[in-house]
C-alpha cells in the first residue's frame, strides 16, 4: 500500500508541475512610463493595434499631435535625463514581449525629432525651450501601441 500511495504522490506532483507549463502567457497592452529621476509618469496611449488570444484592441487617434497637445503638461527643464519603461498590463499576467521594437519622437510644428535611446531606453531631452509631443511606438509580435505625452521644456 505504501508503494501505491507514493507512486499516486509522484504522479500528482508531476501532473501539478505539467499544469504549470500550460499558463497562459498571453499579455495585454502594455503601459509605457516616463522616468525623469522624481518619479515615473504613465503616457497616454493614442493609436493601438493589439491581437492576442485574450484581447483585440484596435484604437484610432486622427490627430495625434493634438491629441498630444491636450494631455496633462510635464514640465521638464531643458537636457533632462529620461528613462522609457513599459510594464505589463494589469489585467493580464506577464511581460512576455519578444524583442520589442521601440522608438520614439518629440513632435514640435509638425517637425519630427528622433530620440536617441541607449539599449537601456535612457535617453536626454533637447535644450531647446517649447512644447513638445512625446510619441512613443512600441511593437511586438502582438502589435503596435502608441503612446503620447505633452512635453513642456523650460
Amino acid at each position: 500500500m505504501k508503494k501505491y500511495s507514493k507512486l499516486f504522490i509522484g504522479l500528482l506532483f508531476a501532473l501539478t508541475l505539467t499544469g504549470c507549463f500550460g499558463e497562459d502567457y498571453d499579455v495585454g497592452v502594455p503601459t509605457a512610463h516616463l522616468y525623469l529621476g522624481i518619479g515615473d509618469i504613465q503616457l497616454t496611449e493614442a493609436n493601438i493595434s493589439w491581437q492576442t488570444q485574450s484581447e483585440d484592441v484596435h484604437e484610432t487617434i486622427e490627430d495625434v499631435q493634438e491629441f498630444g497637445l491636450s494631455q496633462d503638461e510635464i514640465k521638464i527643464p531643458a537636457n533632462q535625463e529620461a528613462t522609457l519603461d513599459f510594464k505589463e498590463n494589469e489585467k493580464n499576467g506577464g511581460d512576455i514581449w519578444t524583442d520589442p521594437e521601440i522608438t520614439a519622437v518629440l513632435i514640435s510644428d509638425g517637425k519630427q525629432i528622433e530620440v536617441e535611446m541607449n539599449d537601456n531606453r535612457e535617453f536626454r531631452f533637447p535644450s531647446d525651450k517649447g512644447s513638445y509631443v512625446l510619441e512613443v511606438i512600441f511593437k511586438s509580435n502582438a502589435g503596435s501601441a502608441q503612446y503620447v505625452g505633452n512635453i513642456l521644456i523650460q
